[in-house]
């Protein structure tokens, strides 16, 4: 049996429900489940990896610009069909 490690969120009535299936190899194995909270976060350190994204695109933005690349002309949209 491997060791498998996920994240998990307890519901709002306190509740951890896991369901996670290991195949019928494994069946009737015992097995230890071990129960760690993750560091928790603010709303704050949230929003920093959208920030550090945004940086990142000013940063790059233009980079590609020598490389030749062009925008495809748009393809033609066929009529539409309004006879009954």
């Amino acid at each position: 049996m491997k060791t498998i490690q996920f994240e998990s969120e307890v519901g709002s009535d306190g509740v951890l429900s896991l369901r996670v299936p290991v195949g019928p190899v494994d069946a009737n194995a015992r097995v230890l489940v071990t129960i760690q909270p993750v560091a928790s976060f603010t709303r704050d350190q949230e929003e920093e990896p959208r920030q550090d994204w945004h940086d990142f695109v000013r940063q790059t933005y233009g980079s590609c610009v020598g490389l030749g690349l062009e925008e495809p002309p748009d393809l033609p949209l066929p009529a539409p069909d309004w006879s009954p």
